[in-house]
């Protein structure tokens, strides 16, 4: 297995609950992380509402499958599943936005998410229900092998 660097991020606030779980963006395709890249134990596979936020100004949560370490609250998103998710539904409800920069904001309460799904909800209607993330990591993958002592 490969070894793992990991690197913080910060992130601005954005909903009104307590910050939860530890967000990786997993930029690397051919690595899954079915183990934790921090307590390398077993990950889960769990649906997350996430809320996302596309520039210029639209809001979108999602309904997304993603690795899950409950020990660290680390939260594996996949970034090309994600994209792809993305891109399907913007290419439906609003091409402009396709290709765009984004962020994963945070989770948004099952609850919630379901009635938004009937019906649109305002804006600060929504922030009530969304946790931000406690912090945005990022791990480098170092492939197996032999390297000089120096790293």
């Amino acid at each position: 297995m490969a070894n793992r660097k990991a690197h913080k991020k910060s992130q601005a606030r954005f909903g009104e609950l307590p910050p939860r779980y530890k967000l990786f963006l997993n930029p690397y395709q051919e690595y899954r992380f079915t183990t934790c890249p921090q307590c390398n134990q077993l990950t889960k596979w769990r649906k997350f509402a996430l809320m996302i936020h596309i520039d210029p100004a639209v809001l979108i949560s999602l309904n997304m499958h993603c690795r899950f370490c409950p020990a660290c609250e680390l939260l594996i998103v996949h970034q090309d599943q994600l994209e792809t998710e993305l891109a399907e539904h913007m290419s439906a409800h609003n091409p402009a936005v396709v290709g765009n920069d984004y962020i994963v904001i945070g989770t948004v309460e099952r609850a919630a998410w379901r009635q938004g799904m009937r019906r649109p909800v305002p804006f600060d209607e929504m922030a009530k229900n969304v946790a931000d993330f406690q912090d945005a990591l990022q791990f480098e993958v170092i492939p197996a092998g032999w390297y000089p002592a120096e790293e």
